[in-house]
Protein backbone atom coordinates (compact mmCIF):
# COMPACT_ATOMS: atom_id res chain seq x y z
CA UNK A 1 0.00 0.00 0.00
CA UNK A 2 0.99 3.66 -0.13
CA UNK A 3 1.50 5.15 3.30
CA UNK A 4 2.41 8.49 4.74
CA UNK A 5 2.71 10.32 8.04
CA UNK A 6 2.67 13.97 9.02
CA UNK A 7 2.89 15.99 12.19
CA UNK A 8 0.05 18.51 11.78
CA UNK A 9 0.71 21.99 13.12
CA UNK A 10 -1.41 25.11 13.22
CA UNK A 11 0.28 28.06 11.56
CA UNK A 12 -2.60 30.46 12.16
CA UNK A 13 -5.92 30.20 13.95
CA UNK A 14 -8.93 31.15 11.86
CA UNK A 15 -11.10 33.27 14.14
CA UNK A 16 -14.60 31.88 13.56
CA UNK A 17 -14.28 28.13 14.25
CA UNK A 18 -16.63 26.54 16.78
CA UNK A 19 -16.49 23.25 18.62
CA UNK A 20 -17.87 20.17 16.90
CA UNK A 21 -20.98 18.98 18.78
CA UNK A 22 -20.61 15.62 20.50
CA UNK A 23 -21.92 12.86 18.26
CA UNK A 24 -21.88 15.13 15.21
CA UNK A 25 -22.93 13.37 12.02
CA UNK A 26 -19.79 12.37 10.22
CA UNK A 27 -21.37 13.33 6.92
CA UNK A 28 -21.68 16.94 8.07
CA UNK A 29 -18.27 17.87 6.77
CA UNK A 30 -18.72 21.53 6.03
CA UNK A 31 -19.18 23.74 9.13
CA UNK A 32 -21.11 26.40 7.18
CA UNK A 33 -22.51 28.89 9.68
CA UNK A 34 -20.96 27.20 12.70
CA UNK A 35 -17.37 27.56 11.62
CA UNK A 36 -17.10 30.47 9.20
CA UNK A 37 -20.33 32.41 9.01
CA UNK A 38 -21.73 34.85 11.54
CA UNK A 39 -24.57 37.36 11.38
CA UNK A 40 -22.01 40.15 11.45
CA UNK A 41 -20.54 38.96 8.15
CA UNK A 42 -23.61 40.21 6.34
CA UNK A 43 -22.39 43.76 6.88
CA UNK A 44 -19.52 43.10 4.43
CA UNK A 45 -20.76 43.14 0.81
CA UNK A 46 -20.36 39.71 -0.78
CA UNK A 47 -18.67 38.25 2.29
CA UNK A 48 -21.42 35.80 3.25
CA UNK A 49 -21.56 34.38 -0.28
CA UNK A 50 -17.78 34.06 -0.30
CA UNK A 51 -17.89 32.10 2.95
CA UNK A 52 -20.45 29.61 1.69
CA UNK A 53 -18.65 29.22 -1.60
CA UNK A 54 -15.39 28.55 0.25
CA UNK A 55 -17.08 26.11 2.59
CA UNK A 56 -18.89 24.34 -0.25
CA UNK A 57 -16.18 24.11 -2.91
CA UNK A 58 -12.96 25.33 -1.32
CA UNK A 59 -11.07 26.15 -4.47
CA UNK A 60 -7.78 27.95 -4.09
CA UNK A 61 -9.43 31.30 -4.71
CA UNK A 62 -12.23 30.64 -2.24
CA UNK A 63 -9.85 29.51 0.47
CA UNK A 64 -7.80 32.64 -0.20
CA UNK A 65 -11.04 34.60 0.11
CA UNK A 66 -11.35 33.56 3.73
CA UNK A 67 -8.37 35.84 4.32
CA UNK A 68 -9.05 38.56 1.80
CA UNK A 69 -12.83 38.95 1.48
CA UNK A 70 -13.83 38.89 5.13
CA UNK A 71 -13.27 42.11 7.03
CA UNK A 72 -11.72 41.09 10.39
CA UNK A 73 -13.94 43.52 12.27
CA UNK A 74 -17.07 41.79 10.97
CA UNK A 75 -16.09 38.25 11.99
CA UNK A 76 -17.06 37.08 15.45
CA UNK A 77 -14.69 34.85 17.40
CA UNK A 78 -15.76 31.21 17.51
CA UNK A 79 -15.67 29.18 20.71
CA UNK A 80 -12.99 26.72 19.58
CA UNK A 81 -10.81 29.46 18.08
CA UNK A 82 -11.20 31.52 21.26
CA UNK A 83 -10.30 28.62 23.54
CA UNK A 84 -7.29 27.78 21.38
CA UNK A 85 -6.01 31.36 21.48
CA UNK A 86 -6.61 31.56 25.23
CA UNK A 87 -4.58 28.39 25.69
CA UNK A 88 -1.71 29.79 23.67
CA UNK A 89 -1.88 32.99 25.70
CA UNK A 90 -1.71 30.96 28.92
CA UNK A 91 1.64 29.49 27.88
CA UNK A 92 3.44 32.60 26.66
CA UNK A 93 5.14 35.19 28.85
CA UNK A 94 3.49 38.35 30.10
CA UNK A 95 6.00 40.18 27.93
CA UNK A 96 4.49 38.58 24.81
CA UNK A 97 0.97 39.43 25.97
CA UNK A 98 1.98 43.03 26.63
CA UNK A 99 3.50 43.25 23.15
CA UNK A 100 0.17 41.99 21.76
CA UNK A 101 -1.64 44.70 23.71
CA UNK A 102 0.62 47.32 22.14
CA UNK A 103 -0.03 45.89 18.67
CA UNK A 104 -3.79 45.75 19.23
CA UNK A 105 -3.80 49.41 20.25
CA UNK A 106 -1.79 50.32 17.16
CA UNK A 107 -4.18 48.45 14.88
CA UNK A 108 -7.15 50.19 16.50
CA UNK A 109 -5.45 53.54 15.98
CA UNK A 110 -4.93 52.66 12.30
CA UNK A 111 -8.63 52.01 11.89
CA UNK A 112 -9.53 55.23 13.69
CA UNK A 113 -7.30 57.10 11.22
CA UNK A 114 -9.01 55.17 8.38
CA UNK A 115 -5.77 53.42 7.56
CA UNK A 116 -5.46 49.75 6.69
CA UNK A 117 -4.22 47.57 9.51
CA UNK A 118 -1.13 45.71 8.30
CA UNK A 119 -2.13 42.17 9.30
CA UNK A 120 -4.39 39.39 8.09
CA UNK A 121 -7.58 38.58 9.94
CA UNK A 122 -6.11 35.59 11.77
CA UNK A 123 -3.10 37.62 12.93
CA UNK A 124 -5.25 40.52 14.07
CA UNK A 125 -7.47 38.17 16.02
CA UNK A 126 -4.53 36.48 17.71
CA UNK A 127 -3.18 39.87 18.77
CA UNK A 128 -6.57 40.94 20.10
CA UNK A 129 -7.16 37.64 21.91
CA UNK A 130 -3.73 37.84 23.57
CA UNK A 131 -4.44 41.45 24.57
CA UNK A 132 -7.77 40.35 26.06
CA UNK A 133 -6.04 37.56 27.99
CA UNK A 134 -3.57 40.10 29.40
CA UNK A 135 -6.35 42.54 30.31
CA UNK A 136 -8.34 39.84 32.12
CA UNK A 137 -5.21 38.63 33.91
CA UNK A 138 -4.33 42.18 35.05
CA UNK A 139 -7.89 42.62 36.25
CA UNK A 140 -7.86 39.37 38.23
CA UNK A 141 -4.44 40.15 39.73
CA UNK A 142 -5.55 43.62 40.87
CA UNK A 143 -8.74 42.28 42.43
CA UNK A 144 -6.63 39.69 44.27
CA UNK A 145 -4.28 42.42 45.59
CA UNK A 146 -7.27 44.44 46.78
CA UNK A 147 -8.72 41.41 48.58
CA UNK A 148 -5.40 40.70 50.29
CA UNK A 149 -5.07 44.35 51.31
CA UNK A 150 -8.61 44.36 52.70
CA UNK A 151 -7.85 41.36 54.89
CA UNK A 152 -4.75 43.08 56.32
CA UNK A 153 -6.25 46.57 56.70
CA UNK A 154 -7.27 47.90 60.13
CA UNK A 155 -11.01 47.80 60.83
CA UNK A 156 -12.90 50.60 59.16
CA UNK A 157 -10.22 51.43 56.58
CA UNK A 158 -10.81 49.09 53.65
CA UNK A 159 -9.28 49.84 50.26
CA UNK A 160 -11.60 51.47 47.74
CA UNK A 161 -13.46 49.04 45.48
CA UNK A 162 -11.84 49.03 42.03
CA UNK A 163 -15.15 49.51 40.23
CA UNK A 164 -14.02 47.59 37.15
CA UNK A 165 -16.22 46.20 34.39
CA UNK A 166 -16.48 42.44 34.10
CA UNK A 167 -13.80 40.36 32.36
CA UNK A 168 -13.71 40.36 28.60
CA UNK A 169 -15.41 37.43 26.88
CA UNK A 170 -14.15 37.60 23.28
CA UNK A 171 -16.11 34.57 22.00
CA UNK A 172 -18.99 35.72 19.84
CA UNK A 173 -17.67 39.28 19.72
CA UNK A 174 -16.60 41.08 16.52
CA UNK A 175 -13.03 42.32 16.50
CA UNK A 176 -13.90 46.03 16.43
CA UNK A 177 -16.06 45.72 19.54
CA UNK A 178 -13.39 43.71 21.34
CA UNK A 179 -10.83 46.42 20.66
CA UNK A 180 -13.20 49.08 21.98
CA UNK A 181 -13.78 47.14 25.19
CA UNK A 182 -10.06 46.50 25.53
CA UNK A 183 -9.44 50.25 25.48
CA UNK A 184 -12.15 50.87 28.08
CA UNK A 185 -10.91 48.14 30.42
CA UNK A 186 -7.30 49.32 30.09
CA UNK A 187 -8.23 52.87 31.04
CA UNK A 188 -10.38 51.75 33.98
CA UNK A 189 -7.60 49.43 35.11
CA UNK A 190 -5.02 52.21 35.17
CA UNK A 191 -7.31 54.40 37.25
CA UNK A 192 -8.08 51.54 39.65
CA UNK A 193 -4.39 50.65 40.04
CA UNK A 194 -3.49 54.27 40.77
CA UNK A 195 -6.34 54.61 43.28
CA UNK A 196 -5.22 51.48 45.11
CA UNK A 197 -1.60 52.64 45.16
CA UNK A 198 -2.73 55.98 46.64
CA UNK A 199 -4.71 54.14 49.31
CA UNK A 200 -1.69 51.98 50.17
CA UNK A 201 0.42 55.09 50.72
CA UNK A 202 -2.19 56.83 52.88
CA UNK A 203 -3.11 53.71 54.84
CA UNK A 204 0.53 52.77 55.43
CA UNK A 205 1.91 56.16 56.42
CA UNK A 206 4.51 54.65 58.75
CA UNK A 207 5.95 52.53 55.94
CA UNK A 208 6.12 55.28 53.33
CA UNK A 209 6.72 58.33 55.49
CA UNK A 210 9.89 59.92 56.72
CA UNK A 211 10.03 62.12 59.81
CA UNK A 212 6.82 63.67 61.10
CA UNK A 213 7.38 66.79 59.05
CA UNK A 214 4.65 68.61 57.14
CA UNK A 215 7.02 69.76 54.39
CA UNK A 216 8.20 66.19 53.83
CA UNK A 217 4.65 64.83 53.76
CA UNK A 218 3.55 67.48 51.25
CA UNK A 219 6.57 66.77 49.04
CA UNK A 220 5.98 63.03 49.12
CA UNK A 221 2.25 63.33 48.38
CA UNK A 222 2.85 65.77 45.52
CA UNK A 223 5.47 63.60 43.85
CA UNK A 224 3.49 60.39 44.33
CA UNK A 225 0.40 62.10 42.91
CA UNK A 226 2.43 63.11 39.85
CA UNK A 227 3.63 59.54 39.31
CA UNK A 228 0.11 58.13 39.69
CA UNK A 229 -1.29 60.74 37.30
CA UNK A 230 1.32 59.63 34.79
CA UNK A 231 0.23 56.03 35.31
CA UNK A 232 -3.43 56.91 34.72
CA UNK A 233 -2.57 58.77 31.54
CA UNK A 234 -0.13 56.37 29.92
CA UNK A 235 -0.66 52.67 29.12
CA UNK A 236 2.08 50.53 30.61
CA UNK A 237 1.97 47.77 27.99
CA UNK A 238 5.03 49.18 26.22
CA UNK A 239 7.06 48.94 29.42
CA UNK A 240 5.93 45.38 30.09
CA UNK A 241 6.57 44.39 26.48
CA UNK A 242 10.14 45.71 26.47
CA UNK A 243 12.21 45.01 29.59
CA UNK A 244 14.67 47.70 28.54
CA UNK A 245 12.00 50.35 29.22
CA UNK A 246 11.72 49.33 32.87
CA UNK A 247 15.49 49.08 33.06
CA UNK A 248 15.85 52.64 31.80
CA UNK A 249 13.26 53.80 34.33
CA UNK A 250 15.29 52.23 37.14
CA UNK A 251 18.46 53.82 35.81
CA UNK A 252 16.69 57.20 35.70
CA UNK A 253 15.96 57.17 39.45
CA UNK A 254 17.47 60.31 41.02
CA UNK A 255 21.05 60.13 42.24
CA UNK A 256 22.21 62.10 45.31
CA UNK A 257 24.88 64.73 44.64
CA UNK A 258 28.33 64.70 46.22
CA UNK A 259 28.30 64.91 50.01
CA UNK A 260 29.66 68.46 50.06
CA UNK A 261 26.78 69.58 47.83
CA UNK A 262 23.99 67.69 49.60
CA UNK A 263 21.63 69.94 51.52
CA UNK A 264 18.62 68.96 53.62
CA UNK A 265 16.15 70.17 50.98
CA UNK A 266 17.99 68.04 48.43
CA UNK A 267 17.58 65.00 50.66
CA UNK A 268 13.87 65.76 51.03
CA UNK A 269 13.40 66.15 47.28
CA UNK A 270 15.41 63.06 46.31
CA UNK A 271 13.96 60.88 49.05
CA UNK A 272 10.41 61.82 48.14
CA UNK A 273 11.06 61.20 44.44
CA UNK A 274 12.56 57.78 45.17
CA UNK A 275 9.58 56.61 47.23
CA UNK A 276 7.15 58.12 44.73
CA UNK A 277 8.73 55.99 41.99
CA UNK A 278 7.87 52.72 43.70
CA UNK A 279 5.77 50.47 41.45
CA UNK A 280 2.02 51.04 41.75
CA UNK A 281 1.61 47.41 42.87
CA UNK A 282 4.07 47.83 45.78
CA UNK A 283 2.71 47.09 49.24
CA UNK A 284 3.69 48.70 52.54
CA UNK A 285 6.02 45.76 53.18
CA UNK A 286 7.63 46.29 49.79
CA UNK A 287 8.20 49.98 50.55
CA UNK A 288 9.60 49.49 54.06
CA UNK A 289 13.36 49.04 53.25
CA UNK A 290 13.52 52.06 50.95
CA UNK A 291 11.42 54.19 53.31
CA UNK A 292 13.69 53.30 56.26
CA UNK A 293 16.77 54.29 54.28
CA UNK A 294 15.15 57.63 53.36
CA UNK A 295 14.28 58.31 57.01
CA UNK A 296 17.91 57.71 58.01
CA UNK A 297 19.09 59.99 55.22
CA UNK A 298 16.79 62.82 56.27
CA UNK A 299 17.82 62.48 59.90
CA UNK A 300 21.51 62.77 58.98
CA UNK A 301 21.26 65.33 56.17
CA UNK A 302 21.73 68.44 58.30
CA UNK A 303 24.84 67.30 60.21
CA UNK A 304 26.29 64.28 58.39
CA UNK A 305 25.83 64.75 54.65
CA UNK A 306 28.18 61.87 53.75
CA UNK A 307 26.07 59.45 55.79
CA UNK A 308 22.90 60.93 54.32
CA UNK A 309 24.25 60.40 50.82
CA UNK A 310 25.07 56.77 51.64
CA UNK A 311 21.52 56.17 52.86
CA UNK A 312 20.01 57.84 49.79
CA UNK A 313 22.08 55.60 47.54
CA UNK A 314 20.83 52.61 49.53
CA UNK A 315 17.27 53.86 49.14
CA UNK A 316 17.78 54.17 45.38
CA UNK A 317 19.05 50.59 45.19
CA UNK A 318 16.16 49.37 47.38
CA UNK A 319 13.62 51.08 45.11
CA UNK A 320 15.14 49.57 41.96
CA UNK A 321 15.30 46.10 43.55
CA UNK A 322 11.77 46.41 44.92
CA UNK A 323 10.38 47.47 41.56
CA UNK A 324 11.98 44.50 39.84
CA UNK A 325 10.62 42.14 42.49
CA UNK A 326 7.14 43.68 42.33
CA UNK A 327 7.08 43.46 38.53
CA UNK A 328 8.13 39.81 38.73
CA UNK A 329 5.44 39.09 41.35
CA UNK A 330 2.80 40.87 39.31
CA UNK A 331 3.86 38.92 36.21
CA UNK A 332 3.57 35.66 38.17
CA UNK A 333 0.11 36.64 39.42
CA UNK A 334 -1.05 37.63 35.95
CA UNK A 335 0.31 34.42 34.48
CA UNK A 336 -1.50 32.46 37.18
CA UNK A 337 -4.71 34.35 36.43
CA UNK A 338 -4.43 33.63 32.69
CA UNK A 339 -3.74 29.94 33.28
CA UNK A 340 -6.52 29.68 35.86
CA UNK A 341 -9.00 31.23 33.43
CA UNK A 342 -7.95 28.77 30.72
CA UNK A 343 -8.14 25.69 32.95
CA UNK A 344 -11.53 26.72 34.36
CA UNK A 345 -13.04 27.30 30.94
CA UNK A 346 -15.41 24.53 29.93
CA UNK A 347 -16.47 23.37 26.49
CA UNK A 348 -20.00 24.40 25.45
CA UNK A 349 -22.87 22.15 26.37
CA UNK A 350 -23.37 19.41 23.84
CA UNK A 351 -19.66 19.07 23.02
CA UNK A 352 -17.06 16.70 24.39
CA UNK A 353 -15.79 17.94 27.79
CA UNK A 354 -12.23 19.18 28.24
CA UNK A 355 -9.80 17.42 30.61
CA UNK A 356 -10.37 18.63 34.21
CA UNK A 357 -7.52 20.01 36.32
CA UNK A 358 -8.69 20.40 39.96
CA UNK A 359 -5.23 20.18 41.56
CA UNK A 360 -3.73 22.75 39.22
CA UNK A 361 -6.60 25.22 39.59
CA UNK A 362 -6.21 24.98 43.37
CA UNK A 363 -2.51 25.88 43.04
CA UNK A 364 -3.32 28.86 40.84
CA UNK A 365 -6.02 30.14 43.19
CA UNK A 366 -3.47 30.01 45.99
CA UNK A 367 -1.17 32.29 44.02
CA UNK A 368 -3.90 34.92 43.81
CA UNK A 369 -5.13 34.46 47.38
CA UNK A 370 -1.70 34.59 49.00
CA UNK A 371 0.39 36.57 46.53
CA UNK A 372 3.05 33.87 46.61
CA UNK A 373 4.42 32.47 43.32
CA UNK A 374 4.41 28.77 42.60
CA UNK A 375 7.45 26.67 43.29
CA UNK A 376 9.26 25.55 40.12
CA UNK A 377 7.89 22.02 40.29
CA UNK A 378 4.37 23.37 40.87
CA UNK A 379 4.67 25.72 37.89
CA UNK A 380 5.84 22.80 35.76
CA UNK A 381 2.83 20.78 36.90
CA UNK A 382 0.49 23.61 35.89
CA UNK A 383 2.27 24.16 32.56
CA UNK A 384 1.95 20.45 31.77
CA UNK A 385 -1.79 20.53 32.42
CA UNK A 386 -2.22 23.67 30.32
CA UNK A 387 -0.20 22.06 27.51
CA UNK A 388 -2.33 18.92 27.72
CA UNK A 389 -5.54 20.87 27.36
CA UNK A 390 -4.09 23.01 24.59
CA UNK A 391 -3.03 19.86 22.71
CA UNK A 392 -6.59 18.54 22.95
CA UNK A 393 -7.96 21.80 21.54
CA UNK A 394 -5.40 21.73 18.73
CA UNK A 395 -6.45 18.15 17.92
CA UNK A 396 -10.07 19.25 17.64
CA UNK A 397 -9.12 22.24 15.54
CA UNK A 398 -7.00 20.20 13.12
CA UNK A 399 -9.83 17.68 12.82
CA UNK A 400 -12.33 20.42 11.95
CA UNK A 401 -10.04 21.98 9.37
CA UNK A 402 -9.05 18.65 7.83
CA UNK A 403 -12.72 17.74 7.52
CA UNK A 404 -13.32 21.02 5.73
CA UNK A 405 -10.30 20.53 3.45
CA UNK A 406 -11.38 17.00 2.49
CA UNK A 407 -14.96 18.09 1.84
CA UNK A 408 -13.67 20.63 -0.69
CA UNK A 409 -11.51 18.19 -2.63
CA UNK A 410 -14.24 15.70 -3.43
CA UNK A 411 -17.32 17.93 -3.51
CA UNK A 412 -17.20 18.14 -7.33
CA UNK A 413 -18.47 14.54 -7.50
CA UNK A 414 -20.89 15.00 -4.64
CA UNK A 415 -19.01 12.38 -2.70
CA UNK A 416 -18.90 12.68 1.10
CA UNK A 417 -15.88 11.60 3.13
CA UNK A 418 -16.69 9.24 5.98
CA UNK A 419 -15.13 9.61 9.41
CA UNK A 420 -15.60 8.02 12.78
CA UNK A 421 -14.48 8.63 16.33
CA UNK A 422 -13.11 5.36 17.71
CA UNK A 423 -11.78 5.06 21.21
CA UNK A 424 -8.50 6.65 22.31
CA UNK A 425 -9.42 9.84 20.47
CA UNK A 426 -8.62 8.44 17.06
CA UNK A 427 -10.36 10.20 14.21
CA UNK A 428 -10.60 8.50 10.82
CA UNK A 429 -11.44 10.00 7.45
CA UNK A 430 -12.18 7.64 4.58
CA UNK A 431 -11.78 10.00 1.65
CA UNK A 432 -12.41 9.24 -2.02
CA UNK A 433 -10.50 11.73 -4.19
CA UNK A 434 -12.17 12.94 -7.39
CA UNK A 435 -12.33 10.31 -10.12
CA UNK A 436 -11.45 7.35 -7.92
CA UNK A 437 -14.84 5.69 -7.99
CA UNK A 438 -16.10 3.31 -5.33
CA UNK A 439 -13.23 0.83 -5.20
CA UNK A 440 -10.38 2.94 -3.81
CA UNK A 441 -10.02 5.63 -1.20
CA UNK A 442 -7.48 7.21 1.12
CA UNK A 443 -7.76 6.59 4.83
CA UNK A 444 -6.44 9.36 7.09
CA UNK A 445 -6.18 8.76 10.82
CA UNK A 446 -5.55 11.47 13.41
CA UNK A 447 -4.29 10.15 16.74
CA UNK A 448 -3.88 13.46 18.55
CA UNK A 449 -0.27 13.95 17.44
CA UNK A 450 0.20 12.42 13.99
CA UNK A 451 -1.79 12.27 10.78
CA UNK A 452 -1.31 8.92 9.06
CA UNK A 453 -2.56 8.04 5.58
CA UNK A 454 -2.84 4.84 3.55
CA UNK A 455 -4.22 3.94 0.12
CA UNK A 456 -7.16 1.55 0.60
CA UNK A 457 -9.09 -0.75 -1.76
CA UNK A 458 -12.41 -2.49 -1.31
CA UNK A 459 -11.95 -5.93 0.11
CA UNK A 460 -13.30 -8.76 -2.06
CA UNK A 461 -13.01 -12.53 -2.54
CA UNK A 462 -10.52 -14.21 -4.85
CA UNK A 463 -7.34 -13.09 -6.53
CA UNK A 464 -7.15 -9.74 -8.29
CA UNK A 465 -6.63 -9.78 -12.04
CA UNK A 466 -4.07 -7.75 -13.91
CA UNK A 467 -6.51 -4.89 -14.57
CA UNK A 468 -7.33 -4.56 -10.86
CA UNK A 469 -3.65 -4.65 -9.96
CA UNK A 470 -2.98 -1.95 -12.55
CA UNK A 471 -5.70 0.22 -11.02
CA UNK A 472 -4.17 -0.39 -7.58
CA UNK A 473 -0.78 0.73 -8.85
CA UNK A 474 -2.27 3.79 -10.54
CA UNK A 475 -4.14 4.80 -7.37
CA UNK A 476 -0.96 4.43 -5.31
CA UNK A 477 0.96 6.48 -7.84
CA UNK A 478 -1.67 9.24 -7.86
CA UNK A 479 -2.23 9.27 -4.08
CA UNK A 480 0.74 11.54 -3.52
CA UNK A 481 -0.64 14.11 -5.95
CA UNK A 482 -4.00 14.15 -4.16
CA UNK A 483 -2.20 14.56 -0.84
CA UNK A 484 -0.29 17.48 -2.34
CA UNK A 485 -3.62 19.08 -3.15
CA UNK A 486 -4.92 18.35 0.31
CA UNK A 487 -1.74 19.75 1.84
CA UNK A 488 -2.13 23.00 -0.10
CA UNK A 489 -5.78 23.42 0.91
CA UNK A 490 -4.91 22.68 4.53
CA UNK A 491 -2.11 25.24 4.32
CA UNK A 492 -4.60 27.85 3.15
CA UNK A 493 -6.71 26.92 6.17
CA UNK A 494 -3.75 27.55 8.46
CA UNK A 495 -2.78 23.90 9.06
CA UNK A 496 0.60 22.50 7.99
CA UNK A 497 0.17 18.90 6.85
CA UNK A 498 3.42 17.86 5.15
CA UNK A 499 3.15 14.14 4.56
CA UNK A 500 6.22 11.97 4.11
CA UNK A 501 4.74 9.50 1.63
CA UNK A 502 5.89 6.26 -0.01
CA UNK A 503 4.37 3.89 -2.61
CA UNK A 504 4.04 0.26 -1.63
CA UNK A 505 0.65 -1.03 -2.76
CA UNK A 506 -2.93 -0.95 -1.49
CA UNK A 507 -4.51 -2.64 1.50
CA UNK A 508 -7.98 -4.22 1.51
CA UNK A 509 -10.62 -2.80 3.79
CA UNK A 510 -14.20 -1.62 4.17
CA UNK A 511 -15.30 1.99 4.19
CA UNK A 512 -16.61 2.96 7.61
CA UNK A 513 -15.24 -0.15 9.32
CA UNK A 514 -14.34 0.07 13.00
CA UNK A 515 -10.83 -1.24 12.39
CA UNK A 516 -8.43 1.59 11.72
CA UNK A 517 -5.10 1.71 9.99
CA UNK A 518 -2.06 2.24 12.21
CA UNK A 519 1.43 2.98 10.92
CA UNK A 520 4.62 1.97 12.65
CA UNK A 521 6.32 4.64 14.72
CA UNK A 522 9.50 4.46 12.63
CA UNK A 523 7.73 6.41 9.89
CA UNK A 524 7.28 9.37 12.19
CA UNK A 525 9.70 12.12 11.31
CA UNK A 526 11.10 10.13 8.37
CA UNK A 527 12.79 12.11 5.66
CA UNK A 528 12.45 11.21 1.99
CA UNK A 529 15.36 9.75 0.05
CA UNK A 530 15.36 11.77 -3.13
CA UNK A 531 17.05 8.91 -5.00
CA UNK A 532 14.30 6.38 -4.24
CA UNK A 533 10.57 5.86 -4.07
CA UNK A 534 9.59 7.97 -1.08
CA UNK A 535 7.07 10.72 -1.84
CA UNK A 536 7.60 13.79 0.34
CA UNK A 537 4.41 15.62 -0.62
CA UNK A 538 6.27 17.69 -3.20
CA UNK A 539 6.70 15.20 -6.07
CA UNK A 540 9.93 13.44 -5.01
CA UNK A 541 9.99 9.66 -4.80
CA UNK A 542 12.39 7.12 -3.35
CA UNK A 543 12.97 3.35 -3.44
CA UNK A 544 12.19 2.11 0.07
CA UNK A 545 9.19 -0.23 -0.36
CA UNK A 546 9.16 -1.77 3.10
CA UNK A 547 5.62 -2.19 4.43
CA UNK A 548 4.97 0.34 7.17
CA UNK A 549 1.49 -0.49 8.37
CA UNK A 550 -0.57 -2.91 10.30
CA UNK A 551 -4.30 -3.07 10.89
CA UNK A 552 -5.81 -3.50 14.31
CA UNK A 553 -9.15 -2.93 16.04
CA UNK A 554 -9.48 0.57 17.38
CA UNK A 555 -9.27 -0.63 20.98
CA UNK A 556 -6.01 -2.58 20.44
CA UNK A 557 -3.63 0.28 19.73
Amino acid sequence: MSTGVALPSISEVFPAVDYAPAGQSVGDLVPHAQAFAHPGVAHVPGAADAVHQAAGHLTDAAAHGLHELLAPAAVALGALSGALLAGRAALVTTQVLAAAAVRAAEEQACLERRQEASAAAAQQWEVAAFAAARANARRAALLARVRRAARAAPPGTPPPPPGLPGPLSPVGMPLARLRERLAVLDERMRHAEAAHADWVQRASRNAFAGPEDDDWQRELRARRASVLHEHRSRPDAARDADPSVARREDEALPQPPAAEELRHEDAVRIGAELLARLDVAATAEDAAPAAAAVRHALAAAATRPLKARTHLREARRFVADTNRAVRARRAAEERAAAQLHFLETTAPQGTDPLPPAPAETALLRRVLDEGRPLEPHEQQQVDDRVSERLAELERRYVERMLRLAISGTDRSEGRAADSSHPRDRLVRFDWTPPGWGEEHWLRIVLDGEHARVATMRREGPGARDSAALARDAERCHRAGDHLDRLREIARQLGVALDFVFEESGTVPGTRGEEDVLLLDEDTVGARPDTSGNTHDGQGRRGEDRRPRYRTAPAGDR
